[in-house]
């Protein structure tokens, strides 16, 4: 087989980054939360079904620059909330389906804006990662 030459090296090289950047990986924690799933530089777990994943969540949630928490009617826990995040100049950096009703996402500083839908219904919020920062969302729908 013939050596791919010096540009045509660099070209699958590129190709090989722009392609990696877009994959999910994967990895199990022993902190008690879930999988946490990473897509580039930022990282998200969801979930907090049951007592034991619910209050490991609220114990590691200071620990992410983003925790995000999802109601519906009465106040009771849903899932399968769909999760766009977008920074302010319009990159989506994030989209992703809660497994429960918390997600914690690793995001670099910066502006984003938050696009939450559950049920054909759309909620969105801004905030502003510097530190810590957290939403709650609520629905009034089954």
């Amino acid at each position: 087989m013939k050596k791919p030459s010096g540009r045509m090296a660099g070209t699958v090289a590129a190709m090989a980054l722009a392609v990696a950047g877009f994959m999910t990986t994967a990895y199990a924690q022993t902190d008690g939360l879930p999988t946490i799933y990473s897509r580039g530089q930022i990282s998200y777990t969801s979930g907090g079904v049951g007592q034991d994943e619910e209050q490991a969540f609220e114990r590691e949630a200071p620990n992410w620059p983003l925790a995000l928490q999802f109601s519906g009617v009465g106040g009771e826990f849903i899932a399968d909330v769909h999760v766009s995040i977008i920074k302010r100049d319009g990159t989506k950096v994030l989209e992703a389906v809660s497994q429960g009703p918390f997600m914690l996402v690793k995001l670099p500083p910066g502006a984003y804006t938050l696009h939450v839908a559950y049920k054909h219904q759309e909620q969105q919020k801004n905030v502003n990662i510097s530190g810590h920062a957290s939403a709650a969302f609520r629905w009034n729908v089954q």
